[in-house]
């Protein structure tokens, strides 16, 4: 059945219902409790109310219904404001996270800065380029603050590379991991030196060791520095990941880790000056 034609039997229901009540409110009050026809108006209610109850049951999902239609826009409204709302606060909540995370790296260089012997500014990185060729990032700062090719880059967690390239306002850093790096090492536990090479996703690898050195993993890796090197001596690279003795040669490969996430690089160290240069 049509909303319509249900909308006309349910208005046709309600006027007899109507009457009917009419009629038994008039033989009631004429007649009083005690009248010949009290008996039936009673008779009458009886019939009547149930019907109420069911027009009543009837009727009101229809109004519902039409009332929810009459709000429908103001409550899409209030939907989409809602949506809007929380898209904002989810940005404002990364965004917060994100100056908390900046912050917490701003507090680490520092205190690195405090314990060196040597110059720094810090910078930003501003940019990154990661191939299976070159493993570099750019920074904010180049030779307007003072930034030259081959000044050493340090963040919190060690060391980082050295730059490249330089324009006023910035300058390229090779990683270390870039496969073209080469790093004087030590060992710190056994103070044996070796050289570290980078290769770029993988752990670097440290060659040259002395086949008598006793290698552990975890052992911590450092820069050896010497005078005229290109980085200055002890500063933190990684610790070894694990070793691989060559049983024909007897030559040691040494796998390091580094401590620095080249992935998530943000604030780091340029070495001004050092004892080595």
């Amino acid at each position: 059945m049509s909303l319509g034609g249900r909308t006309r039997n349910t208005r046709g229901l309600v006027i007899l219902l109507v009457t009917i009540s009419l009629v038994t409110i008039t033989i009631d009050y004429r007649q009083g409790s005690s009248g010949p026809l009290a008996k039936l108006g009673q008779g009458a209610l009886s019939v009547i109310t149930p019907l109420q109850e069911g027009v009543t049951k009837l009727t009101r999902p229809i109004g519902h219904f039409f009332a929810a239609l009459a709000h429908l826009p103001s409550l899409e409204r209030e939907n989409r404001d809602l949506r809007q709302q929380l898209a904002q606060a989810r940005t404002l909540e990364a965004e917060a996270q994100a100056v908390i995370v900046k912050l917490h790296d701003l507090e680490d260089a520092l205190k690195v800065a405090r314990t060196l012997t040597f110059n720094t500014t810090g910078a930003t990185v501003v940019g990154s380029s990661v191939s299976n060729f070159e493993w570099s990032v750019d920074i904010d700062k180049g030779s307007s603050d003072g930034i030259k090719v081959g000044m050493p880059v340090l963040a919190a967690q060690g060391l980082v590379g050295h730059v490249v390239e330089v324009s006023p306002f910035g300058s390229k850093v090779q990683l270390i991991a870039d496969p073209d790096s080469k790093v004087a090492d030590r060992l710190v536990t056994s103070n044996e030196t070796g050289l570290l090479q980078g290769q770029g996703q993988g752990n670097m690898v440290m060659t040259l060791l002395p086949e008598s050195t006793q290698v552990n993993v975890d052992d911590p890796v450092e820069t050896a520095g010497y005078q005229g090197g290109l980085y200055p001596a002890v500063i933190p690279i990684g610790k070894v990941d694990r070793v691989r003795d060559d049983p024909t040669t007897g030559e040691k490969t040494v796998f390091v880790r580094p401590y620095v996430d080249f992935s998530a690089l943000d604030i780091v160290l340029v070495v001004l000056s050092s004892g080595n240069r």
